[in-house]
């Protein structure tokens, strides 16, 4: 695989764009005198585009990719309404994205990872209860583990949608969590674990096989009930461990979201786990709205609608 042409690179004077791209949505639409089309948001790692597949190609591609694959697009460049967009005449499914691309199709961390595992390092040293610094060190040494929580994104369309966006989001939850403290209370060894342990599950959540898109595992079990089974495994391996603590940190994780309609079973029923939820959300929806605004602008002002949280954000000048 052989990337050339990426987002920034396309211009009116590119007449034919070929090249490799994720598809980060898809649907099929229908014109005002009943037209059929697929529209599509193509991305790499310097922005996204959109584009069209028309006519009789609408019914022969339709089936050969699905949101969140790697393809390789055949197009031509068009300007629509003052913005570019690719009229794709073939479109083919790629298996898998080589780890060592991964960096060519999605956003990395404006973090280095050398700073980011500093600041993990950092934080699991001010634990100090004895047994859960064990269970770090017990996560440390699980090198498939940590691997892929240094890599994954926190979410493949909501927020820290990035290589690193995973551990970055993790730490700014845990960094809030033990400033918090001294103001509110609470066992702040309990409040960086949890912290740092909430979304563990999405390493398994999620694949990335042909790019970041969720795992089967992932959709049948979701990231909560894998957190909390890789939690029980790695407190197997630690001798002693105690049964309460163990119980409050798998707490944690299942009530990290809040409410069942929102993927939880258990609403926080501790001080530490009230504290996870209300930061993980802060966080999560504060770069979800970030992210929107450096993709979706409507004007200088004010963002396009953004679904999930149902509503248009300003953008204030300290926001730039």
């Amino acid at each position: 695989m052989n990337k050339e042409i990426f987002v920034k690179d396309i211009t009116m004077g590119r007449e034919r764009i070929n090249d490799y791209f994720i598809v980060i949505k898809k649907g099929i639409y229908s014109t005002r005198n009943n037209k059929k089309f697929i529209g599509l948001s193509l991305r790499d790692s310097t922005g996204s585009i959109e584009g069209k597949i028309w006519d009789e190609r609408v019914e022969r591609l339709k089936a050969r990719f699905e949101e969140n694959d790697l393809v390789y697009v055949e197009s031509r460049v068009e300007s629509y309404q003052g913005k570019l967009q690719l009229i794709v005449e073939n479109i083919k499914k790629e298996e898998e994205l080589p780890p060592e691309h991964m960096r060519e199709f999605f956003p990395v961390s404006e973090h280095s990872n050398a700073d980011l595992h500093k600041n993990y390092e950092d934080l699991i040293k001010e634990i100090r209860n004895p047994y859960i610094q064990s269970l770090f060190s017990a996560l440390n040494s699980r090198e498939d583990i940590i691997k892929r929580f240094f890599l994954f994104p926190a979410s493949i369309g909501v927020h820290h949608t990035y290589i690193g966006g995973l551990i970055e989001h993790s730490l700014s939850v845990a960094e809030m969590g033990k400033k918090i403290v001294d103001r509110i209370g609470g066992d702040v060894d309990l409040i960086i674990a949890g912290c740092l342990l909430h979304d563990i599950g999405k390493i398994e959540e999620m694949t990335i096989r042909g790019g970041f898109k969720y795992s089967d595992r992932g959709r049948l079990l979701g990231h909560i009930t894998l957190g909390v089974m890789m939690l029980e495994e790695l407190v197997k391996e630690i001798p002693g461990f105690p049964e309460a603590i163990a119980d409050i940190l798998s707490h944690i994780i299942i009530s990290h979201h809040g409410v069942e309609e929102w993927g939880s079973p258990r609403k926080p029923m501790c001080i530490e786990a009230i504290i996870v939820h209300y930061l993980d959300n802060l966080d999560a929806k504060v770069m979800g709205v970030r992210e929107h605004m450096k993709e979706s602008m409507e004007d200088e002002k004010w963002t396009e609608y953004h679904r999930l949280y149902e509503s248009k954000f300003y953008k204030t000048p300290g926001n730039g």
